[in-house]
This record gives C-alpha cells, sequence and structure tokens, in this order.
C-alpha cells in the first residue's frame, strides 16, 4: 500500500530488499536469529516488529482490492502461486509477506497516524487529532463523491519496472492505454480535491500491488535472487492477466497492513 517509485537499485540499496512471513502465520524461518542478519530497515519498529510480526498502523486509503473470485481472478490466482514460494526463497528470512486477502491497488492514498503534516493530513483537522476522527472527516469529505468514471479500471503488469519499491516487493501496474491513464489521473486529482489530501509525489504516483515488506538488509546473494524472482513473478502475472480488470474503488481504514476494511464503494 501507499506511494512508490520504481528506481534503479545501487548495491547498497539492493541490500535493502528482504522479508519472510506468511499471513499471520509465523514460520520457522521467521524466527530470525541475529546472528547473520542484516541491518533493520525503517519498516522495522513502524509497520512490522523486528520478528516480523505486524505492527498497529492506522490509516484510511482508497483502494481496489484485487477480485478473488470470478471471471476476474485470474490476477489473484497467479498472486497466489507467488504467495506460496515465498517461504521458500532465499530472502524469505528477511521479508514479511502480506497475506492474499489484503491484495489490493492503492487508488489514492488517504491519511496515516504516522504523517501528520501538511498535505499528507486533512486541512482544517488539528493535527493532534485522533486517528478516528480523521477516518470520520475523510469519509466526511467523500459523502456524495461521484465516481465518473467508466469501470473496470483496466490495469496493466509494468514490467519495465523493477517490482522493487524502497522496502515493498510490489508488481508494477499501469493503465492499459493513455486514455485509461488520463481517467485515472483526473480521478485522482478529484479524490485529492475532495479530501484536501496532496502528497508532493502526487504528480509522480506509480500504481502497484504489494506483495512483502522488505524487513531485514540482504546480502548480495539474497538482493540477486529477490531481483530474479521478481522479474520472473511480474512476468507470470502479465501473462495470467495480460489485462487486470479492477471494480469499484472502496474507502476503506486499516490497523495495520494486513487487512483494509471497506467503508463504502465509491460509486
Amino acid at each position: 500500500m501507499g506511494e512508490r517509485q520504481d528506481i534503479m537499485l545501487g548495491r547498497r540499496q539492493l541490500m535493502a530488499l528482504g522479508t519472510a512471513a506468511g499471513a499471520g502465520v509465523l514460520l520457522p524461518s521467521m524466527a530470525r536469529a541475529s546472528e547473520g542478519r542484516g541491518r533493520p530497515t525503517t519498516e522495522v519498529g513502524r509497520k512490522f516488529q523486528a520478528d516480523g510480526r505486524v505492527s498497529p498502523f492506522h490509516g484510511n486509503t482508497i483502494v481496489c482490492h484485487i477480485p478473488q473470485q470470478g471471471e476476474n481472478a485470474a490476477c489473484f490466482n497467479a498472486l497466489l502461486d507467488i504467495y506460496r514460494v515465498l517461504p521458500a526463497q532465499p530472502f524469505a528470512a528477511s521479508i514479511t509477506a502480506l497475506p492474499p486477502s489484503s491484495y489490493h491497488m492503492t487508488l489514492f492514498d488517504g491519511a496515516n497516524e504516522t504523517a501528520r503534516t501538511a498535505g499528507l493530513w486533512p486541512p482544517g483537522l488539528p493535527l493532534d487529532s485522533p486517528i478516528e476522527d480523521c477516518h470520520r472527516e475523510v469519509g466526511r469529505r467523500l459523502e456524495g463523491f461521484a465516481l465518473d468514471t467508466q469501470l473496470p479500471i483496466r490495469m496493466r503488469v509494468d514490467l519495465e519496472g523493477t517490482g522493487i519499491a524502497g522496502n515493498a516487493l510490489t508488481i508494477p501496474l499501469l493503465p492499459v492505454d493513455d486514455a485509461e491513464n488520463t481517467r485515472l489521473r483526473r480521478l485522482r486529482d478529484r479524490l485529492s480535491a475532495a479530501t484536501g489530501i496532496r502528497s508532493p509525489r502526487h504528480e509522480e504516483y506509480r500504481f502497484h500491488i504489494s506483495l512483502a515488506y522488505i524487513l531485514w538488509e540482504l546480502s548480495a546473494i539474497q538482493a540477486q535472487s529477490v531481483r530474479q524472482a521478481m522479474g520472473e513473478w511480474m512476468a507470470m502475472v502479465a501473462k495470467a492477466a495480460p489485462i487486470i480488470l479492477l471494480d469499484a474503488p472502496e474507502f476503506c481504514t486499516f490497523k495495520d497492513m494486513f487487512a483494509f476494511n471497506r467503508i463504502r464503494y465509491l460509486t
């Protein structure tokens, strides 16, 4: 979840990629012995604990969950195949995998409890307000919001991307064509105007599906394995779902990175 930038990774950045964990199930590889481990990334103590367990991280967002059933479930099924093999990867002990039930494409980042600054917090709401007040305020500002865009939203895997975004492993996405891109960018602008939230990187936002978070810096061997695996997995998802069809966006709140709870659809 959240903004990302595909980047060309130098050796140091590549060493910050990796995490292993099932959806709340601590595998043997997740008993993270301190010996032979890299330094923690910034996700430790923020979204996750040092042993891979998810930490409280409250916020709100607008996402499209990946369809899990029916004729548009090919993307989810391919992502599920990735989830099945993640625990066996050489970098598994350095990452925490997100549960498949959480798989989504973020359309618009809302606010979260750690980013209480101008642009990232609803203007007019005191910065020290409880996050529940923020949820209510953002929800109020979205009341009556008209989606005014064609559904389903149509995306494709960005095979030019790295699949690595900061401390996250992601499937990078692109709108299927220029017209779809224009519609989604316009929708994001309207959501920003409605909520009063606008990230400094609003124009640069890149769509994606998050698979895992990197908690511990990787060794050179692990980093190489990550790059190879992400390239293969991106190609696999693209083959299984050349066009990814997404239903109406959902205004959601979350308590951590494992679940995004729908408050209502935007229609």
